[in-house]
């Protein structure tokens, strides 16, 4: 019963979390984009893959690597681990540093260095909270980050609007990541009270690191084929083009992500915690498939139903070359969390060579997509990424369903009442007859919900009940 209070709480503020940061960032973004335009995103959506790599190669695996060995876990691990991380953060921004001027001679855009060199802090704040935020999440408090995260965001989204509105452009973009990755972090050490000491341990760091270390390289090309679409459009487009395709992935990960890594991240300790019951194990696992699926799919279909609808009005006229390439990555996106679901089991039960596997088994196929679809500009990009979604999910899934018996087809089995439903609710949202306006947006959504709710009820057993009461069952 604990477990399951633990879990409701941790939940509760995790969702909290998303919601009022992950949306109020995406307020303030959406607002920005009106003032600044799609090239000035397309400045900083060009860096991005440089900063990620980074982030990845500094702190990708030692924040799962400190969580999965959460109950052995001693001062020593995480004493090492924040040195190292340090290290490594300044090398990766020295590095960053020297290399800003190639970086922008490859896009071509002189701008770039000053940015490029202000934006990378970014990387080296981040190293500072890999171990507080390890520690918090072992400990299942989510109230402690959800806090600190919520004081960054309306912090740094006001310095940002007071940059844009007096004319600073793309400054007020870099400026709002750098502030708000600089006050996020002084939250964290402010409510994980945890101070390092002068102490480093190579058996430590040998344990630690042979888990995370695959767990890094895994990260790191995923980073790459994530992010490698977005550095060849504006090595071959233009910024205004990163831009557009910047903003449609921003807006279809936001849907997804405040749900899904809600859940995942609130999960992740807790399957760690009882790797060693399979049976439970496993139980939690289907239901977390079956019960992200249930509130993801219809967020994702929806939106590409109301997109134009929501670019016009939010974004402006400016903005429309989106719509298209927001559509698709909202299609791309169906199965993501479920994808991430099938990753992050694996590394619960400490299979990160599995992981680092099926990560690298993507990459021939990613790049092959993204190659061919290249000459067809940013709608053929994210088309290609569609196709290669699909065809991860599948390949995401190998190792779980030999593992548990629990493969692709028997997940998508589970999933069938929501895709149904969700079709049917995208067919009479997209043909509904109303103009796009506020007025005409909500009665869309309303329309939308109802008819999934209504079409996933209708459907045999009482689906959304089944699920809530096998999760119920598996946490007491």
């Amino acid at each position: 019963m604990a477990l399951k209070h633990q879990a409701i709480h941790a939940f509760g503020w995790s969702l909290s979390d998303k919601l009022i940061n992950q949306l109020g960032y995406l307020a303030v973004t959406v607002y920005l984009a009106r003032l600044i335009g799609p090239e000035s995103f397309g400045f900083v959506g060009m860096l991005t893959i440089f900063m990620l790599l980074a982030d990845s190669v500094v702190s990708g695996g030692f924040t799962s690597a400190l969580v999965q060995r959460s109950q052995q876990m001693t001062e020593d691990d995480a004493c090492t681990v924040f040195w190292v991380n340090l290290g490594w953060g300044g090398v990766m921004y020295a590095a960053l540093y020297i290399a800003a001027p190639w970086i922008a001679q490859f896009y071509r855009q002189p701008e770039l260095v000053e940015i490029a060199r202000v934006l990378f802090l970014v990387v080296i704040i981040n190293t500072f909270t890999v171990v507080a935020r390890a520690k918090l999440t072992i400990a299942v408090d989510f109230k402690s980050p959800a806090i600190a995260n919520t004081i960054a965001t309306l912090l740094s989204s006001a310095l940002a609007v007071l940059l844009a509105q007096r004319g600073y452009g793309y400054w007020a973009l870099v400026w709002l990541m750098v502030s708000k990755a600089l006050l996020a972090s002084a939250g964290v050490w402010w409510f994980c009270r945890w101070l390092p000491q002068w102490r480093f341990s190579r058996a430590s760091f040998a344990a630690l690191f042979g888990f995370g270390s695959k767990l890094m390289l895994a990260g790191f090309v995923a980073t790459i084929v994530n992010n490698l679409y977005v550095a060849l459009i504006g090595r071959f487009y233009n910024a205004a083009q990163v831009g557009f395709y910047t903003q449609a992935t921003n807006l279809s990960n936001y849907l997804y992500q405040f749900i899904a890594s809600s859940l995942q991240g609130v999960t992740y300790p807790i399957m760690t915690s009882i790797k060693e019951d399979r049976e439970r194990l496993v139980s939690i696992y289907k239901q977390l498939i079956s019960i992200t699926m249930l509130v993801c799919l219809p967020m994702l279909v929806g939106f590409a139903a109301i997109a134009d609808d929501v670019v016009l009005l939010f974004l402006g006229d400016q903005w429309l070359p989106t719509v298209p390439v927001l559509v698709a990555l909202c299609i791309a996106r169906t199965v993501t969390p479920i994808s991430a679901i099938n990753m992050n089991i694996l590394n619960a039960v400490g299979r990160s060579d599995l992981f680092l596997k099926v990560d690298l088994s993507k990459l021939p196929m990613t790049l092959g997509a993204l190659f061919i679809a290249l000459p067809y500009g940013i709608q053929g990009l994210a088309w290609a990424s569609v196709f290669t979604s699909f065809i991860a999910f599948f390949i995401n899934a190998w190792f779980p369903g030999k593992m548990f018996g629990f493969g692709g087809f028997a997940q998508l089995r589970l999933a069938l009442p929501y895709i149904a439903a969700s079709a049917l609710m995208f067919f009479v949202v997209y043909f509904v007859p109303l103009d796009a306006s506020y007025a005409g947006l909500v009665a869309k959504i309303v329309i939308g919900g109802l008819v999934y709710i209504v079409a996933v009820g209708s459907m045999g057993d009482v689906w959304i009940a089944r699920v809530l009461r096998a999760v119920h069952q598996s946490l007491v």
